[in-house]
């Protein structure tokens, strides 16, 4: 099996275009296959963030996430990033702090609060397994806004497929040396919407970030991106999309408005893979990047893995 490597200075210059827990199987899978899906009402309590901002998601007490077994020695795996960012005394050092991005834990239903320290509340009263659910959190780096490409995906939220060790630094301040060996997964569907904080800033703005609206055909959108492993020569193997937000015109794929539901996301059209990167990108992009907050909120993701 591949070891993993930390993907935190990995750059690409492209995306390659290819078309518990509560589990539960199928009927229909092959012999040799089981088909899971990853709810989060059963997850322990001390991995969910301690507020609606979470605090206890930058001092390093929450490391290696939430892992769920899907069969065997494969598991699935939510961490928060490791790298060198600003620790729980706002000292620069390698470390586990959802400064550097990740997925984060939380029961929060706050539709209210329009500034980070609702960070960690979807827009809804409930998600699809009850009352928890999980946040994605971060972006790629822009390298040529003009182009629209996109690179570095460091700082994004991915969802591992692992042995049990899981996927871990095994000697802090080294990116290089870690636990766990990688899995193959096929990625079927997950269910998706906003975070308050997310929908009220596309819907109102705010001193950083536009209000996105018919008048400047805004958009924001989630891309599921498929990689092999985490070898910095390697490509992503494939991608999906979603659009939370659309006010484009005259388009297949245009207006839709401000997402404020839980929707469906086909993930089938990825190919297998071991790691699942979840990014964002939108119409109000900077020099620094996306301006709109990075997040989204999952539920109930769906994964057929060997037996």
């Amino acid at each position: 099996m591949k070891k993993y490597f930390k993907l935190s200075f990995l750059v690409l210059s492209a995306i390659v275009l290819l078309a518990m827990t509560s589990c539960s199987d199928t009927d229909d899978q092959p012999e040799n296959s089981v088909e899971k899906t990853i709810g989060f009402k059963d997850a322990p309590d001390n991995l969910f963030g301690s507020s609606p901002y979470g605090e206890n998601l930058y001092n390093g007490t929450i490391s290696k996430g939430y892992i769920v077994q899907l069969s065997g020695d494969t598991y699935a795996q939510f961490p928060i990033n490791y790298g060198y960012n600003y620790d729980a005394e706002f000292q620069l050092a390698w470390c586990y702090t959802l400064y550097n991005g990740g997925f984060a834990l939380s029961k929060y239903h706050d539709m209210t609060g329009d500034t980070y320290t609702n960070q960690l509340s979807v827009y809804d009263t409930e998600s699809p397994s009850g009352s928890n659910f999980i946040i994605a959190n971060g972006s790629s780096l822009i390298t040529n806004p003009s182009s629209g490409k996109y690179s570095d995906y460091a700082g994004c939220a991915h969802l591992y497929i692992t042995d049990s060790h899981g996927y871990g630094v095994a000697n802090v301040g080294e990116e290089s040396s870690v636990t766990g060996e990688d899995k193959d997964a096929n990625f079927k569907s997950v269910m998706i919407n906003n975070t308050t904080y997310t929908y009220l800033t596309m819907l109102n703005g705010n001193d950083y970030c536009s209000a996105l609206n018919e008048e400047n055909e805004g958009w924001f959108k989630v891309q599921f991106i498929a990689f092999d492993d985490d070898d910095p020569d390697e490509a992503p193997i494939g991608y999906t999309e979603v659009y939370l937000a659309n006010f484009k015109k005259g388009q297949a794929d245009g207006y839709i408005g401000i997402i404020e539901e839980w929707i469906k996301v086909d993930l089938s059209v990825l190919p297998e893979c071991s790691i699942l990167v979840v990014n964002f990108v939108g119409s109000d992009t900077s020099e620094w990047g996306l301006n709109t907050p990075a997040y989204c909120a999952l539920d109930n993701f769906v994964i057929e893995v060997e037996k």
